[in-house]
């Protein structure tokens, strides 16, 4: 007999130690009417109340309802042989747990399993923050990659931007958006590659649709990194930019005709080119001024240039080596340059900034330099007529 009472007493202290060295979930023990028998594992590392503070009193002590709480959880574990649910419980100071509670009949009583999740259900709440955050966005395209580049998540606005529905692209490749040719040069390895290294990876350029037609799209790929550092996937963001693209090239075409317009070849003569330069020569527009007249030159076979700077407000140095170049080049297809609309302000600034002019012809107005243009056609005509006379 002493060595049964023994073995019961050593059972209980061995259950005592197992249940107490749990750190995760604790035990609750109650008896049939929902009173503190046994408080065990983390229950009080859980709810705060140690087991001389809870013993005899009514579990009811973690719900805010008090006794009804228990009382219609003992209930539901009678009539249904086993109770399972989640749900704030509180604490001895009265801050509130996010709890998974099973509650099983045991005997003539109960056995209690209560987890805290408050940490998990906050980082749950988070996650589903953060998904419908992504899912409300329809302008970008927010797709989610694991580290081999397989589509893990698509939102609405991929699904707009692509045509492709989510059950369609998960656990595809993400190399399925890129034509057959990027995915010969291997770029979407590349692409990833590049975003590991740097940080980040955006590039613009044609994409593809499911119906094959393409849209501008402006790329961003970011990896995305577990505690360690390790790369554990990618996020992408993508934006359709074909309307702004089209704005940009309708603005470039625009500023071409206007360059156009603004740098016009006038032929007076058979062999007599006015070049009429208005406003302040930029880089851009010297360029197109002097390609323009290249141009006319070889088609007109035109022997004198005029470049009337007359509407030009003021010739500082930048303006005057842009007149010097097209002179210059001018020269190399054959033709004479004269220089007029030089008007006594502008000789001063050309002679105070040092700048040579050479042996550029220079007249004061268009007038003198269209009489000076004719003379020069006249004698190489009389020139070539001598010639053809010899």
């Amino acid at each position: 007999m002493g060595d049964t009472v023994h073995d019961a007493a050593r059972a209980d202290i061995d259950f005592r130690e197992m249940v107490d060295a749990i750190t995760d979930f604790g035990l609750i023990r109650l008896d049939g009417d929902g009173l503190i028998q046994g408080w065990y594992g983390a229950m009080s590392d859980i709810t705060g109340y140690g087991p001389e503070e809870v013993t005899g009193r009514s579990a009811g002590l973690l719900h805010a309802e008090g006794a009804e709480g228990i009382g219609a959880e003992l209930a539901e574990a009678r009539s249904a042989g086993r109770y399972v649910t989640e749900g704030w419980r509180v604490r001895k100071d009265g801050d509130r747990f996010w709890a998974a509670v099973t509650l099983t009949p045991l005997g003539d009583g109960y056995l209690k399993v209560v987890r805290d999740l408050t940490e998990r259900r906050a980082q749950e709440l988070a996650l589903r923050s953060v998904e419908e955050t992504i899912n409300s966005i329809t302008e970008y395209e927010i797709v989610r990659l694991d580290a081999e580049g397989i589509v893990q998540s698509w939102n609405p606005g991929a699904e707009r931007l692509r045509q492709y529905t989510a059950a369609e692209v998960a656990g595809q490749p993400v190399s399925m958006f890129y034509s057959e040719e990027e995915v010969r040069r291997g770029v979407p390895e590349r692409e990833m590659a590049a975003a590991v290294r740097e940080g980040r990876f955006e590039s613009e350029g044609w994409r593809l649709r499911r119906d094959g037609s393409r849209f501008w799209a402006n790329d961003v790929l970011s990896p995305i990194r577990n505690p360690e550092g390790d790369v554990v996937g990618f996020v992408k963001v993508s934006r359709d930019q074909s309307e702004r693209r089209e704005a940009e090239q309708l603005v470039s075409r625009q500023r071409d005709e206007i360059l156009e317009l603004s740098t016009p070849v006038i032929q007076v003569w058979d062999d007599v080119l006015v070049l009429p330069v208005i406003g302040t020569l930029d880089s851009a527009r010297a360029a197109r001024l002097t390609e323009n007249l290249l141009e006319r030159i070889a088609r007109d076979q035109a022997e004198v240039v005029i470049l009337d700077v007359s509407g030009v407000p003021a010739v500082d140095t930048e303006v005057a080596q842009h007149l010097l170049k097209t002179v210059e080049a001018a020269r190399l297809m054959g033709s004479i340059s004269v220089l007029s609309g030089v008007r006594p302000e502008t000789a001063q600034a050309i002679v105070h900034l040092g700048i040579e002019l050479g042996a550029l012809r220079c007249r004061s107005n268009l007038k003198d330099a269209l009489q000076l243009a004719l003379r020069l056609v006249g004698a190489s005509f009389a020139s070539d007529k001598a010639g053809v006379d010899a």
